[in-house]
């Protein structure tokens, strides 16, 4: 039996009208959830492609020759074939992507910067970072922002805690 409604109390009317929807449901419209395209690497990201630069670091190098010998200069100075991951290594590691080869091709001109079929930590970081955002359903910017530039190095500075 329903109690008698106090005539000073406010009518229970729309009092959980926010709460209609389940936190999963299948069709709950997520306008506001919506992801925006994030203008900086992850740290838990970027330790994973380093994780994949430093397994292949300088493999095949010892058969690297530059593909733009200049012969007043003997080689080019920031080449570091051992801190470097040679081009067919990259191709072969974002093949595994099953990203068609124009995407591939677009990602690596946006990271190789030294035009040489070298990619150094930075950029390997970056470029592995752009396909995971392609895959993500993401365009491919036009050029990369300093801020990804910028978060591929990992200097996001000292994290201590303070003890009290």
């Amino acid at each position: 039996m329903r109690a008698l409604l106090d005539p000073n109390e406010d009518l229970a009317v729309g009092k959980h009208k926010g709460n209609r929807f389940i936190n999963k449901h299948p069709n709950k419209h997520h306008e506001g959830d919506r992801k925006r395209w994030r203008d900086q690497i992850t740290e838990l990201e970027r330790k994973r492609y380093e994780g994949v630069w430093a397994a292949n670091r300088g493999l095949f190098t010892s058969t690297y020759r530059n593909p733009h010998p200049n012969p007043n200069q003997t080689s080019h100075p920031r080449i570091d074939l051992a801190n470097s991951v040679l081009n067919i290594v990259v191709r072969d590691i974002w093949s595994r992507s099953n990203l068609p080869a124009d995407v591939l091709e677009e990602v690596w001109e946006l990271v190789d910067s030294t035009g040489l079929g070298l990619l150094g930590k930075e950029e390997f970081v970056v470029g592995m970072w752009l396909v995971d955002q392609r895959l993500k359903g993401r365009k491919l910017p036009v050029k990369v922002s300093d801020s990804v530039w910028f978060s591929a190095r990992g200097l996001t500075g000292v994290k201590v805690k303070r003890r009290r």
